[in-house]
Protein backbone atom coordinates (compact mmCIF):
# COMPACT_ATOMS: atom_id res chain seq x y z
CA UNK A 1 0.00 0.00 0.00
CA UNK A 2 1.55 3.03 -0.75
CA UNK A 3 -0.78 5.60 0.40
CA UNK A 4 0.31 8.14 3.00
CA UNK A 5 -1.63 9.45 6.21
CA UNK A 6 -0.86 12.79 6.95
CA UNK A 7 -2.19 14.19 10.49
CA UNK A 8 -1.27 18.01 11.31
CA UNK A 9 0.02 18.35 14.57
CA UNK A 10 2.26 21.50 15.92
CA UNK A 11 3.80 19.75 18.73
CA UNK A 12 5.44 16.67 16.71
CA UNK A 13 8.57 17.35 14.46
CA UNK A 14 6.88 15.11 12.18
CA UNK A 15 3.00 15.04 10.53
CA UNK A 16 3.33 12.44 7.66
CA UNK A 17 2.91 8.40 7.74
CA UNK A 18 3.51 6.12 5.40
CA UNK A 19 1.60 2.86 5.75
CA UNK A 20 4.21 0.96 4.21
CA UNK A 21 6.22 1.64 7.69
CA UNK A 22 3.28 -0.02 9.80
CA UNK A 23 4.34 -3.82 10.47
CA UNK A 24 2.01 -6.35 9.99
CA UNK A 25 1.07 -8.26 13.20
CA UNK A 26 -1.44 -10.64 14.42
CA UNK A 27 -5.21 -9.74 15.76
CA UNK A 28 -6.51 -11.08 18.76
CA UNK A 29 -9.42 -12.22 17.08
CA UNK A 30 -7.31 -14.22 14.12
CA UNK A 31 -6.54 -12.24 11.77
CA UNK A 32 -3.04 -10.21 10.24
CA UNK A 33 -3.55 -6.65 10.21
CA UNK A 34 -1.47 -2.97 9.81
CA UNK A 35 -2.14 -0.49 12.57
CA UNK A 36 -2.53 2.78 10.69
CA UNK A 37 -3.47 4.93 13.52
CA UNK A 38 -3.72 4.30 17.79
CA UNK A 39 -5.84 5.64 20.08
CA UNK A 40 -2.75 7.89 21.87
CA UNK A 41 -2.23 9.53 18.23
CA UNK A 42 -5.21 11.58 18.34
CA UNK A 43 -7.24 14.02 20.69
CA UNK A 44 -10.54 12.65 19.52
CA UNK A 45 -12.95 9.81 20.43
CA UNK A 46 -11.13 7.43 17.81
CA UNK A 47 -9.74 4.49 18.29
CA UNK A 48 -7.77 2.82 15.86
CA UNK A 49 -7.84 2.94 11.96
CA UNK A 50 -6.15 -0.85 11.00
CA UNK A 51 -5.75 -2.61 7.61
CA UNK A 52 -6.45 -6.20 7.88
CA UNK A 53 -6.06 -9.11 5.78
CA UNK A 54 -8.02 -12.32 6.08
CA UNK A 55 -6.55 -15.47 4.12
CA UNK A 56 -9.09 -17.40 2.26
CA UNK A 57 -10.75 -19.84 4.61
CA UNK A 58 -10.10 -18.01 7.55
CA UNK A 59 -12.09 -15.48 10.11
CA UNK A 60 -12.08 -12.62 12.37
CA UNK A 61 -13.82 -14.42 14.92
CA UNK A 62 -16.68 -13.77 17.01
CA UNK A 63 -16.26 -10.94 18.96
CA UNK A 64 -18.02 -7.81 20.54
CA UNK A 65 -16.55 -4.51 21.70
CA UNK A 66 -17.93 -2.90 25.03
CA UNK A 67 -17.94 1.07 24.49
CA UNK A 68 -17.14 1.15 20.98
CA UNK A 69 -18.65 1.41 17.37
CA UNK A 70 -16.83 -0.55 14.67
CA UNK A 71 -17.12 0.43 10.57
CA UNK A 72 -15.42 -1.61 8.29
CA UNK A 73 -14.51 -1.10 4.51
CA UNK A 74 -13.96 -4.09 2.32
CA UNK A 75 -11.42 -3.39 -0.80
CA UNK A 76 -10.42 -6.95 -1.74
CA UNK A 77 -11.74 -10.58 -1.53
CA UNK A 78 -15.43 -11.86 -0.75
CA UNK A 79 -16.67 -13.43 2.50
CA UNK A 80 -19.43 -13.53 5.07
CA UNK A 81 -20.00 -11.29 8.03
CA UNK A 82 -22.09 -11.83 11.07
CA UNK A 83 -23.99 -9.52 12.84
CA UNK A 84 -25.24 -11.20 15.91
CA UNK A 85 -27.44 -13.29 14.20
CA UNK A 86 -28.00 -12.15 11.23
CA UNK A 87 -25.55 -12.95 8.22
CA UNK A 88 -24.41 -11.20 4.97
CA UNK A 89 -22.10 -11.51 1.82
CA UNK A 90 -19.62 -8.87 1.60
CA UNK A 91 -17.14 -7.91 -0.98
CA UNK A 92 -15.37 -4.67 -2.17
CA UNK A 93 -16.98 -1.31 -1.75
CA UNK A 94 -18.99 -2.92 0.93
CA UNK A 95 -19.61 -0.75 4.71
CA UNK A 96 -20.44 -1.99 7.43
CA UNK A 97 -20.95 -0.27 10.83
CA UNK A 98 -21.28 -2.44 13.99
CA UNK A 99 -22.34 -0.77 17.49
CA UNK A 100 -21.17 -1.54 20.50
CA UNK A 101 -22.07 -4.94 22.43
CA UNK A 102 -23.11 -6.27 18.80
CA UNK A 103 -21.43 -9.73 18.53
CA UNK A 104 -19.93 -9.73 14.56
CA UNK A 105 -17.33 -12.47 12.26
CA UNK A 106 -15.79 -11.34 9.35
CA UNK A 107 -14.99 -14.92 7.41
CA UNK A 108 -13.14 -15.22 3.53
CA UNK A 109 -15.37 -17.74 1.34
CA UNK A 110 -13.49 -16.29 -0.94
CA UNK A 111 -10.25 -17.79 -3.18
CA UNK A 112 -8.08 -15.08 -2.78
CA UNK A 113 -6.99 -12.57 0.26
CA UNK A 114 -9.34 -10.51 1.82
CA UNK A 115 -8.66 -6.58 2.92
CA UNK A 116 -10.38 -4.27 4.81
CA UNK A 117 -9.88 -0.99 6.50
CA UNK A 118 -11.47 -1.25 9.51
CA UNK A 119 -11.73 1.79 12.71
CA UNK A 120 -13.56 2.13 15.97
CA UNK A 121 -14.69 4.99 17.41
CA UNK A 122 -15.59 5.44 21.02
CA UNK A 123 -19.61 5.28 21.51
CA UNK A 124 -21.12 8.64 22.65
CA UNK A 125 -23.55 8.50 25.74
CA UNK A 126 -27.19 9.00 23.72
CA UNK A 127 -28.02 12.44 25.43
CA UNK A 128 -24.60 13.81 24.52
CA UNK A 129 -25.46 12.51 20.30
CA UNK A 130 -29.01 13.55 20.57
CA UNK A 131 -27.90 17.02 21.77
CA UNK A 132 -25.23 17.54 19.12
CA UNK A 133 -25.72 14.98 16.42
CA UNK A 134 -29.19 13.41 16.47
CA UNK A 135 -31.20 16.57 16.15
CA UNK A 136 -29.55 17.17 12.41
CA UNK A 137 -30.22 13.16 11.53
Amino acid sequence: MDKQITHIDETKSSWKRSATDARLEPTRHGALKRVLLRHEDVHSPFMFLNEVSVAPGEQVRRHEHEDMEEIFYFLDGEGIMQLADETQSIGPGDCVIVSAHIPHVVENTGKQEMRFICFGVKEMPDEIWEKNIGKDA
